[in-house]
């Protein structure tokens, strides 16, 4: 291709139903050389006893010569088997576009004179406005503060809840509806990486709502130094939950079960004051169901 141009790269997985299967994390770059521009599509087909996956990235290239495009790693199971898929490397060659230098050298265009449009002043409006209301809010703060601490003696303080207890009383209310048996697997997923997500913010203090799941799991291994099992619990539940949310995995129900046990357990195995004896019960539960 030529500097800049697009093309589309395919990653093609194809398996039995009873094999599963994670697929790499692609975010904005295949290689130094080769950026991902988007996502086109992500689907899941199933036919005969085998699924098939595809997941198509638009990409491009800025630097001419030949750019290799790495192996990717595909992460799949069966049973008591588990090992590692890989793809064959690429080679792309990046050419630049052709100059005749036989033609003759343009000279530069003259800036253009332009009236002052709405769309020009508008960001220094903007700023005005903005720096206005700030002053406002402040004034506001400032006069609302006072007030406060002259009425601040014999008002009770009300705690917040503790981040466990908000995460174990959404998860008991997700466990009580079942919502993935009546086919709502993709709502079930996101309710419960939600669940987990708000519970890692309010924990560790991680913006886990506004991150993707790489990011969280680059944040939690900082502060996560201790238990690795920690790491792979959690990982395998965005993972999965993105597969569904987004190239449409269809776990079994197993797996769903399984997935929120783990969000129990990693909920009880990062609040060190929490008592042991509740999750535990919690979770002979769920294995009991």
């Amino acid at each position: 291709m030529m500097i800049g141009d697009q093309v589309v790269y395919t990653l093609h997985v194809e398996a039995d139903d009873h094999v599963d299967f994670i697929l790499p994390v692609i975010s904005d770059t295949l290689s130094r050389n080769l950026e991902v521009l988007y996502l086109l599509s992500a689907d899941t087909t199933t036919a005969e006893g085998s699924r098939v996956v595809n997941h198509r990235y638009m990409i491009t290239g800025f630097e001419s010569g030949m750019q290799m495009v790495p192996t990717q790693r595909v992460i799949y199971s069966t049973g008591n088997i588990s090992d590692t898929a890989l793809s064959m490397p690429l080679m792309i060659s990046v050419f630049e576009p052709v100059v005749d230098t036989a033609q003759q050298i343009m000279p530069i265009k003259p800036p253009i004179n332009t009236p002052l449009s709405f769309k020009e002043v508008l960001p220094w409006a903007g700023v005005g406005i903005g720096a206005l209301l700030l002053m406002m809010a402040i004034i506001y703060l400032i006069r609302k503060y006072g007030r406060t601490k002259e009425g601040s003696e014999g008002v009770p303080h009300i705690p917040l809840e503790p981040a466990h207890v908000i995460a174990f009383r959404e998860l008991d209310k997700l466990k009580e509806e079942k919502i993935w048996e009546k086919g709502q697997v993709k709502l079930y997923y996101t309710r419960l990486t939600e669940v987990s997500r708000q519970y890692i913010e309010r924990q560790y203090g991680i913006p886990a709502m506004e991150q993707t799941s790489h990011e969280i799991m680059k944040a939690f291994k900082k502060s996560n130094r201790e238990d690795s099992l920690l790491d792979e619990m959690l990982k395998e539940l965005l993972e999965l939950a993105d597969l569904v949310k987004f190239a449409r995995e269809d776990p079994l129900p197993v797996d769903n079960q399984t997935n929120l046990n783990n969000a129990y357990l990693f909920v009880q195995k990062t609040y060190p004051l929490f008592v042991k004896t509740e999750p535990e019960e919690i979770v002979e539960e769920l294995g009991n169901e």
